[in-house]
């Protein structure tokens, strides 16, 4: 392979072609020839006329995007982005700039290095485009002048906080663990756990340690989607199916994750009337997308998760009771970091050790900013952890010290040793007396911890009207 790329040489070709019409490339690129020759490529090759429409794709190609090619022929080269597996902001972002290459993410992390060539087709004809992907290794760059392909993240940044944390802690190692067995044995797994604790590093990691490395990883979302369109996105959707539908079609999460795990995180936010139609595809196999008169097999392994108590969600009539008992299989409870506090100092050396990998000069930690670390809760659990390790990354050169901390970790400390005593209990007072006396006085701490009553109520699990109210009673 040249320092220029896979197909430097056939570029060349290309350029001097200009008397092919795009007539003539259009019948090319039907024969079954050209075909059974770019499937043996092992690059990902992508082929847009000059209407940008996906006119080819090779096999490579289908599986980096995880796109099947009767999928997607015809579509625009926005939609395909849509519709593929990796990430390509990066590199739209690079062509709009004047750009030709920068690095696109897949969902499981692996990096892959995209490139855009220009095919000429006759004269007065907008030209073809080729799409080059192949996976990108650093050390492909080492000793090459021509500047490295962007990419969102800094050198310094740990990207996802949770993926990155998740071998770091012996304990949700072997949570993880157990979840894998469970996994092969196609048992259905429901994570619980606060925000931050793991969650989704842990689903990504069964899917990986299981073998399935290889097939598709559908992390949705589902707090993010609106109700009204929760039914199309989770299913699909037929041409026509409703005003503003693609002409196409659109194939849904749990078809995009076809041979491989549906990861459905904030599995409480699906709305009850969609609920029903979920239960029925963990039923049986099969999704109906809307507007279609036909049902279709599905063959996907499904990770639920949720920081809510789906039990109680039940009781109030919110969440279906088959559908909790179909998703909790195997309910997986993930403790808060503050719950394994042994696993803290590992993980922070491990961390810094992340950080020091692309950094000059390498960072360390003062011991007072060492112990400040160790003696917080981290509320916000692996994810709060993490963010606090990119910051004291950016704002410190070689030692991190203490005022490199964030404020609210700071404030914590200096509190810790200011806060009033408890009231203790008196026989002169009625106990309602004491126990209202006793909230305003956690209340009067948790505000001066937070920093703000909103925060505050959200420390103590309370609304911020009930605080405001047990503050100001007599």
């Amino acid at each position: 392979m040249s320092g220029e790329g896979f197909f430097a040489p056939m570029r060349m070709g290309m350029r001097s072609a200009v008397n092919v019409s795009a007539e003539m490339l259009a019948a090319l690129l039907e024969t079954p020839a050209l075909h059974a020759l770019l499937d043996g490529f092992g690059e990902a090759l992508i082929v847009c006329d000059g209407d940008s429409r996906v006119r080819f794709l090779n096999l490579a190609a289908e599986r980096i995007n995880r796109v099947a090619r009767q999928d997607v022929l015809g579509l625009t080269d926005s939609d395909f982005y849509q519709r593929s597996a990796l990430q390509f902001d990066d590199f739209l972002q690079s062509v709009r700039r004047g750009g030709k290459s920068a690095l696109t993410r897949s969902r499981d992390g692996r990096l892959f290095l995209t490139r855009l060539q220009s095919v000429p087709a006759g004269a007065y004809e907008k030209p073809y485009t080729l799409l080059i992907q192949r996976e990108y290794e650093p050390r492909e760059s080492a000793g090459r002048s021509a500047p490295a392909p962007s990419l969102a993240d800094s050198p310094a940044s740990l990207g996802d906080p949770q993926d990155n944390a998740l071998h770091m802690s012996p304990l949700l190692s072997d949570i993880a663990d157990m979840g894998v067995r469970a996994f092969r044995r196609r048992a259905r797994l429901l994570l619980l756990g606060e925000p931050g604790v793991g969650k989704t590093a842990i689903a990504r990691h069964i899917h990986r340690a299981a073998g399935w490395g290889d097939r598709p990883f559908v992390d949705v979302n589902c707090a993010s989607i609106p109700e009204t369109l929760f039914e199309s996105e989770m299913f699909g959707y037929e041409r026509g199916a409703f005003t503003g539908a693609l002409q196409q079609g659109k194939r849904g999460y749990i078809e995009s994750a076809a041979g491989g795990t549906l990861f459905l995180d904030e599995i409480g936010e699906i709305p009850l009337q969609v609920q029903a139609k979920l239960l029925k595809f963990l039923d049986d196999g099969t999704i109906q997308p809307v507007g279609s008169p036909l049902s279709k097999k599905v063959q996907v392994q499904v990770i639920a998760a949720t920081n809510k108590d789906l039990k109680a969600l039940v009781a109030a009539g919110l969440f279906r009771a088959d559908l909790y008992y179909r998703l909790a299989v195997l309910p997986v409870d993930i403790p808060p970091l503050r719950a394994h506090r042994d696993d803290l100092p590992v993980l922070m050396d491990i961390l810094l050790a992340r950080i020091n990998r692309d950094r000059q000069p390498p960072l360390r930690l003062a011991t007072a900013c060492r112990q400040r670390l160790l003696g917080y809760d981290f509320p916000g659990n692996i994810r709060e952890l993490v963010n606090i390790f990119e910051r004291l990354a950016v704002l410190a050169d070689d030692v991190a010290e203490e005022q490199h901390l964030p404020p609210e970790l700071l404030d914590t400390a200096a509190l810790a040793g200011e806060a009033e005593p408890l009231p203790f209990a008196s026989a002169d007072e009625p106990l309602k007396a004491q126990v209202q006396r006793f909230e305003r006085q956690v209340i009067l701490q948790a505000v001066r911890l937070c920093g703000s009553k909103r925060k505050a109520a959200q420390h103590l699990g309370i609304d911020v009207g009930t605080l405001i109210r047990k503050q100001q009673r007599d």
